[in-house]
């Protein structure tokens, strides 16, 4: 089973990703934790599986353990912990509201389905980067 982390999930971008989640059952098919950079250790989200307590959102260990990562903590959290990942050779997906990695070589900026093919195309060849466009383009596209 996938295990998937969700950092940045109380905010305004991130609240509404767990709403949509919520409403349409999607938590079933994986195993999720949730991180925090302020409230490690306290209740986590009622996604209908109990509440777990929150992970700090700065274990990379932890971290590296996660097939994918899906963070709406913004820039400086990216700037923080993303490269620390990846030197340490973790090779999980990386999904990000933030624009930090908007202009990397190696991410796809997600305007899903506008960009379809090229999000199709990058998994197929091994992108495992993926960016938003901007809160308000990625909210009306989520709506």
């Amino acid at each position: 089973m996938l295990k998937i982390g969700f950092v940045g999930w109380r905010g305004m971008v991130g609240s509404v990703l767990m709403e949509r989640m919520l409403e349409e059952k999607d938590f079933g098919g994986f195993e999720s934790l949730f991180f925090t950079t302020s409230n490690i250790g306290g209740e986590g989200p009622d996604i209908g599986l109990g509440k777990a307590p929150l992970k700090d959102a700065f274990d990379t260990a932890l971290l590296s353990s996660l097939d994918i990562i899906v963070t709406c903590q913004g820039g400086d959290y990216t700037g923080k912990v993303y490269s620390e990942l990846r030197k340490g050779g973790w090779k999980g997906y990386w999904i990000d509201s933030a624009s930090t990695l908007r202009m990397e070589k190696d991410s796809i900026i997600v305007l899903d389905p506008v960009n379809r093919s090229v999000i199709d195309s990058g998994l197929s060849s091994g992108i495992k980067t993926f960016v938003g466009s901007n809160c308000t383009v990625s909210l009306m596209l989520m709506a």
